[in-house]
């Protein structure tokens, strides 16, 4: 077995994803089956007998990617939404697929999360800023990157797909729907209308299928579509990096354009700007809160600049291990540490007909709102841009030079 501290460094240092197996994970969930984890869920949880509400998509969709703001709610216990979704004879579930994710840790009742902290990892410290993760089959999240951070990735009960693909990797990427610190790609990787819409990524793609017990590393802007292949539980945490305020300023800049351009926008135009986690935070944080902010970061990262300091002890440095010593460490330990496999082509684009079976053209969506939010999402996406985001940056750096 590893011990905690070989771990962290696995984390912190791997360039491409990894699963490790065989960790010892002292988590309650893991000794319940997952129908008696539910069950304690929706016996300790305070949802005044009406259930939890999931959201739900279709099973067969068009060729844009199943955007948030496109799902739909239903209300249900959990055990309820279990037994349903795994039964062969439910008419809803052979047409949808549901979930409960994204969630924190801090919504479960303790009873539920009893003993989950990544201490195992090497990370004592994270117990909170933990996310869960349920859903039916089908169920599953458009490929993006995260732009802070490293992920570790528990699986509990069930499996997930997870297609993987280099920071470099040739997709188009899209800040509508605009979440903070989430990069969506335009590319459908769940129904795929044809294999051009996703030829250029064939050579890049890592593949994996979890399953209970294992968990991945996901190192930091690794773009990632996850799919549920039945239903199932995971947790995750990111693990926050030094070089993480970096990104944070950048961030801080892109809602900025965010924030000017939601200003004054119908509400339909700003459910397809927008992700629905991110509606009620645009409308409630004024301009002058982002520019505190901005300055904020950016006076931090001066007074950082050329001298040393104490390094801040939630954050952690990462590729820190020569090339030499890690490829040492995943040799000495292999039997833990199994790198996610890299797909040939033939079987990237078998995956993708496979996937391309539940393209329903006449999901498609057409009409004069769709073209206005077409154009206005372009005109985002050039605001946006990495480079011109880059240059916007060092001409504020510059102007607080002069000034101070």
């Amino acid at each position: 077995m590893m011990d905690p501290a070989t771990i962290r460094d696995v984390v912190l240092n791997v360039r491409e994803p990894v699963v490790l197996r065989d960790v010892e994970i002292p988590w309650f969930c893991f000794d319940q089956t997952l129908p008696e984890w539910l069950r304690l869920l929706d016996e300790s949880s305070n949802t005044d007998g009406g259930g939890f509400s999931l959201d739900c998509g279709p099973r067969r969709n068009g060729r844009a990617p199943q955007w948030e703001r496109l799902r739909g709610q239903i209300q249900k216990k959990m055990m309820d939404f279990y037994k349903e979704s795994t039964a062969s004879d439910n008419e809803y579930f052979r047409e949808k697929w549901t979930s409960y994710s994204y969630r924190y840790i801090n919504e479960l009742p303790e009873e539920c999360r009893r003993g989950i902290s990544f201490e195992c990892f090497g990370f004592p410290d994270i117990t909170e800023d933990v996310s869960f993760w349920i859903g039916s089959r089908g169920a599953h999240t458009p490929c993006h990157y995260d732009t802070y951070g490293c992920n570790i990735v528990v699986q509990v009960h069930g499996r997930k797909r997870w297609l993987l693909f280099p920071p470099e990797a040739k997709l188009r990427r899209t800040r509508v729907p605009y979440e903070e610190s989430s990069v969506y790609c335009e590319e459908n990787f769940y129904s795929p209308e044809a294999y051009s819409k996703v030829i250029g990524v064939e050579n890049d793609a890592f593949h994996v299928v979890l399953e209970p017990g294992m968990a991945l590393i996901v190192p930091p802007k690794w773009w990632h579509y996850v799919e549920t292949l039945e239903f199932s539980l995971n947790f995750n945490t990111w693990i926050q990096l030094e070089n993480d305020p970096e990104e944070q300023i950048s961030e801080c800049f892109t809602r900025l354009i965010i924030q000017n351009y939601s200003e004054g926008l119908n509400f339909r135009n700003l459910n397809y700007m927008l992700n629905p986690n991110e509606v009620s935070s645009i409308a409630s944080t004024s301009q002058e809160e982002l520019h505190s902010t901005l300055e904020y970061l950016l006076n931090q990262r001066r007074r950082q600049s050329g001298k040393r300091q104490r390094t801040n002890h939630s954050r952690h440095p990462s590729n820190y291990m020569p090339m030499a010593d890690q490829n040492q460490l995943l040799s000495t330990h292999k039997d833990h540490i199994i790198p996610v496999r890299k797909l040939a082509n033939h079987e990237f684009f078998q995956l993708m007909k496979q996937n391309g079976q539940r393209y329903d053209p006449s999901r498609n969506r057409s009409s004069d709102d769709e073209e206005d939010n077409r154009l206005m999402a372009c005109a985002i996406n050039r605001a946006c841009d990495p480079q011109l985001i880059e240059m916007v940056k060092s001409c504020v750096e510059e102007s607080i030079e002069l000034e101070s």
